[in-house]
Order: C-alpha cells, then sequence, then structure tokens
C-alpha cells in the first residue's frame, strides 16, 4: 500500500508504503518508516475514489490521505470503513435514534448517501458532506414524482429533500416510512391513552396530533381540547418531587408540555421454523425403497398379515391395525417403518409492539416555558436528578426551532453545557459540525440544578 498525506492547504504532510487495516474501530495507516496514522471514521466527511483503485479521504479538520495499491483488500477495506464511518458519524454527532434502523442505500440531494429509518427518525449519512436527521413529526408530507422513483420530504425550515436511486427498493422505502411515521403516531395515541382514560375517542385523537412525539404542544391547546387535559397530562407525567417546582413553573409564563419516547418497545418476532407434533400420529410414508413394505420373506409376511384383516375403515384398515403393531412390524417387516413428520403451524410470536412497556420510564416528559424576559426554561418532569436549563428565546418561533434541536440530539442535554474547546472533550466534534447543537449553545444561558434556592435562580 502506498499512502500520501495532503494539509487543509495543499502541502504534502508525508507520503510512502505502509500498511493500511482496520483495527480497534479506526482505519490506521502504519508506514514503514515514520509514524503511525489513526484516523476515526467519524472524522471522515467524504470517502470517495478519485481514479481506479486510488481511496481518497477528506477529514473533518481539511486535510485528505490518498490511498493506493491496496492490491485485493482493496474492496473490503473500503466495505469495512464505509461501514464504520455510518455508525461513528451517528455517534459522534448525536443523530442515533431509537431502535434498531432499517438501511437503504440512495442517493439524497445529488450526493449517494445511507439512510437508517429508525423508530423515531430518518437519519441520512451521505458519501460527502453532513449527515443529517428527520424526526417523523417534521416530516411535514412525503411525495413522488410522476415516474415514482424520486421521492421529496416536506421538511419545515429548509428545501425539500430529494431522495433517488432506491431502484426496486423504491416502493419498499416508502411503505416502511409510512409505516414507521404511522407506528409513531400509534404509540404516542396508546401512551396517552393509558394518561388519558377518561378522555373519549375523538379528544384523544386531537391531542395526540398536538403531541406528536418530540414535539412540545402549548397548553393552550391542550386545554381548548378539554380544559382537564393538560393538568391530568401533568400530574400523570410529573415525578411527586418535581411536582411543585413544575407549578411554580407554570406560573413563569406560557407553557409548552411534551413528550419524547426514548426506550424502543418494538419486539422482534420470535419462534423458528415449523412445529412436530410431539404425539407422532401414525402416517404410512411409501418408502422410496422398497414401497410400503421390507424387501424379502419379512416383506411378504407382513403383506400377507394385512391381506387377511377384517375390520372397519375400509382399505385404510388393515393399514391402520399393521401400523399399531410396532414390535411385531420391527420383527416381521424388515424394521420399523417411521412415520412420516407431520408439520403444523407453530405458535410464532411475530414482531409486534409492546405497549405495556410504553410508559413514563420509556418516555421523557418535559416542560418549556417562554418567559416575557426573553428565556425560554427546558424542566424534564420524570427524572429525579435533571437539571432546568435555560435559553435564549424572544418568541414562539424560536421556542420551536430549540424544541426541534433538542429532538435532533436526543434531548441529550450534557453536550449543551459541557465543555466543547478542549481536545479531551468528547462534544468538540459534534459542536463543530452538528447546526442543532450549535444553535442550542450559542443560546445557551444557565443549567440551575435543583437545591436550595433553585427557583430565586430562575429567570421571569
Amino acid at each position: 500500500m502506498y499512502y500520501r498525506l495532503i494539509a487543509d492547504g495543499g502541502a504534502l504532510l508525508d507520503e510512502g508504503g505502509g500498511t493500511a487495516e482496520m483495527a480497534g474501530g479506526a482505519l490506521v495507516v502504519t508506514p514503514e518508516h515514520g509514524t503511525l496514522l489513526r484516523v476515526a471514521p467519524g472524522d471522515i466527511v467524504e470517502l470517495q475514489e478519485p481514479q481506479p483503485y486510488v481511496v481518497m479521504l477528506t477529514l473533518a479538520d481539511g486535510a485528505r490521505l490518498e490511498l493506493s495499491r491496496l492490491g485485493v483488500m482493496r474492496t473490503q477495506l473500503l466495505a469495512e470503513l464505509s461501514e464504520a464511518r455510518v455508525a461513528d458519524t451517528e455517534r459522534v454527532l448525536l443523530l442515533d435514534g431509537v431502535g434498531t434502523p432499517e438501511v437503504f442505500n440512495a442517493v439524497v440531494d445529488g450526493v449517494e448517501a445511507e439512510l437508517r429509518l429508525y423508530d423515531d427518525a430518518l437519519v441520512s449519512v451521505p458519501g460527502a458532506g453532513l449527515a443529517d436527521k428527520y424526526p417523523y413529526p417534521f416530516i411535514k408530507g412525503v411525495t413522488t414524482d410522476a415516474s415514482g422513483y424520486t421521492i421529496s420530504l416536506d421538511v419545515p425550515g429548509r428545501p425539500p429533500v430529494t431522495i433517488g436511486r432506491l431502484a426496486r427498493r423504491t416502493t419498499e422505502f416508502l411503505d416502511l416510512l409510512r409505516a414507521r411515521t404511522a407506528a409513531a403516531s400509534g404509540r404516542t395515541a396508546h401512551f396517552l391513552a393509558a394518561l388519558l382514560p377518561g378522555l373519549g375517542p375523538v379528544a384523544l385523537r386531537s391531542v395526540a396530533g398536538l403531541l406528536r412525539d418530540g414535539l412540545a404542544a402549548p397548553r393552550a391547546g391542550l386545554e381548548s381540547v378539554e380544559p382537564t387535559v393538560f393538568p391530568a397530562l401533568l400530574e400523570a407525567a410529573c415525578l411527586p418531587d418535581r411536582a411543585a417546582g413544575a407549578q411554580h413553573l407554570l406560573g413563569l409564563g406560557q407553557t409548552w408540555l411534551g413528550f419524547k419516547q426514548t426506550v424502543s418497545v418494538q419486539r422482534a418476532g420470535s419462534g423458528a421454523g415449523p412445529w412436530r407434533d410431539s404425539a407422532k400420529p401414525i402416517v404410512l410414508d411409501h418408502d422410496a425403497r422398497a414401497g410400503s413394505f421390507a424387501s424379502g420373506a419379512a416383506g411378504m409376511f407382513a403383506a400377507g398379515m394385512m391381506s387377511g384383516f377384517d375390520g372397519p375403515f375400509d382399505s385404510f384398515g388393515p393399514a391402520l391395525a399393521y401400523g399399531m403393531l410396532g414390535g411385531f412390524q420391527s420383527s416381521y417387516a424388515g424394521g420399523p417403518h417411521l412415520p412420516r413428520d407431520v408439520f403444523q403451524h407453530q405458535p410464532v410470536t411475530p414482531a409486534h409492539t409492546d405497549y405495556a412497556a410504553l410508559d413514563t420510564a420509556a418516555v421523557l416528559a418535559f416542560l418549556l416555558v417562554l418567559t416575557p424576559s426573553g428565556h425560554l426554561v427546558y424542566e424534564v418532569l420524570n427524572e429525579a436528578d435533571h437539571a432546568t436549563y435555560v435559553f435564549s428565546c424572544r418568541d414562539a418561533d424560536q421556542l420551536a426551532q430549540l424544541n426541534r434541536a433538542l429532538d435532533l440530539v436526543g434531548f441529550r442535554v450534557e453536550g449543551i453545557y459541557a465543555d466543547a474547546t478542549s481536545a479531551g472533550s468528547q462534544y468538540r466534534k459534534a459542536a463543530e459540525r452538528l447546526p442543532a447543537l450549535r444553535v442550542l449553545r450559542e443560546r445557551f444561558q444557565s443549567r440551575v440544578v435543583h437545591t436550595e434556592g433553585w427557583r430565586t435562580r430562575l429567570p421571569r
């Protein structure tokens, strides 16, 4: 293998012979002479082949790594590197969703990409450029062109997302996208029905439409459906030791309530193959070696025995009686005539949604409060050790933007306040490359821990 390491400005940093391999979850280039180079897959922003048998990696810091003369290992290295890059990019940029994704290869906005359909969101990791995430509640529409092979996603706040070159998997992708979007809405409805057992179907439908997964709904909108909806949801979702604090927050300004599923409740099917009846019913088979009876004198004797049998069930009577004589058959008919396996439907558990597991332990409940002073207070209601977060926010439009940003990072708040300037920070790369996290960090004001004086440190 021959490598060339080129700086962001175009200067050649190093070149020479060596080896390249995937080791410890990273691409490791070991020169014949010199210092080893380790590249984390998440640091690769573009992976391409500019010439035949030449692999070019563009790195997050602008440098480029060119690999050639890879020989027979080129295909395997590319496959391993591509797979590791997708997984590591999702992890580093906090873009992974809930559950196990279904994977598709496509072209997204003109760039080859891997699409990953999770329980709650669609994630796109392109071969070149930044990965993106589209939570289902934020996809307003899905359409196709006249051919049916080009898909367009209507996502507010950005141009339509165009997906193509799914080829024969186009229909499969569309069906699965719609099915998972519908399933997410269904889980929300079932969860809310458990919290609001006294609400009728039509009113519940309206509430579920407002409280889509991860999307906060205004208190006024919920109470317009039924005045008791908001207080009932707040009481059901709030931990007892958070109830007094939640009531205090309600007096600080306009209030939104939201729920976000954080644990998958989709269960894989169980059961392997057809079920065999343990009772072993007697079914005489046709032995290809010698018809129904063994060859030779023993077979002739057995045939004679059956010909002299007089019993019920017409011609099946002799066969039934003879089949009951297992030991006799073994002695005179050339060995036991084993009954053919009878296959019946095995009790199989199909893939399903475990609605019983969809409770407040699997769902994050939160409040958003917009204060007159231009602040947004984010409070989690069902986690005892979760602090209160304050952001600058002037109106409902900015609140919606912050709500979506929180959803895009999976409501993982440590990356918002943790140091992202040090080389030792695990959030540095995400803060530099993920727009949603940058928005949250730019507008972050304070983190208020639930200790004595908590109320006095909140904005008004």
